[in-house]
């Protein structure tokens, strides 16, 4: 008798090693994936930033001209407005998907500088031959918290004259940047 406890025991060792001496549970769960596409955003520049005709006396020892994003013009320092008219802040519009968040953002002055460069001096370095756009704002306050899918903003600026500018047109360009949040 004693050989067949030991052998009744063995079998039980042996399956609960196996794992047979209890029933295995298994269940399954179904989840849903989603994905949201988003249209892709379209920026249009629609108008130029324009600081319109400003006037400097020989002795000027330069000032600045502002054009807010409103398209108002204000002279201050020995520059002088010209006559009205031409200013406007630059006009942009953008297209994407409604309901959505997107950002504005106009390009950093500090970390990457923009010069108006006389026209008829293309590639010099002469500072009588540049101007410095020294400051951007735009008409959104950076953002569109709902998004109406399409969007028209403007973006203003100031340039700071040294004084020591020749008369002609000065032209540069500077980047607007809108995403999704």
């Amino acid at each position: 008798m004693t050989k067949t406890i030991r052998f009744g025991a063995a079998s039980v060792a042996m399956f609960a090693a196996l794992g047979l001496s209890t029933a295995a549970h298994a269940d399954t769960a179904a989840a849903d994936a989603t994905a949201e596409v988003l249209a892709a955003l379209e920026l249009t520049n629609t108008d130029a930033l324009n600081f319109g005709t400003v006037i400097l006396s020989a002795t000027s020892t330069g000032g600045t001209v502002n054009v807010d994003a409103a398209g108002t013009r204000a002279c201050a320092g020995d520059v002088v407005c010209g006559p009205a008219g031409a200013e406007q802040a630059a006009g942009f519009t953008v297209t994407g998907t409604a309901g959505s968040n997107v950002s504005v953002a106009v390009q950093d002055l500090v970390a990457n500088p923009v010069s108006l460069t006389h026209t008829g001096n293309v590639g010099s370095t002469n500072a009588e031959h540049n101007i410095e756009l020294t400051a951007l704002v735009d008409s959104a306050g950076g953002s569109y918290t709902g998004f109406s899918g399409s969007e028209a903003f403007t973006v203003g600026g100031t340039i700071a004259l040294d004084g020591s500018e020749i008369a002609g047109t000065y032209e540069g360009t500077f980047d607007v940047t809108v995403a999704y949040q």
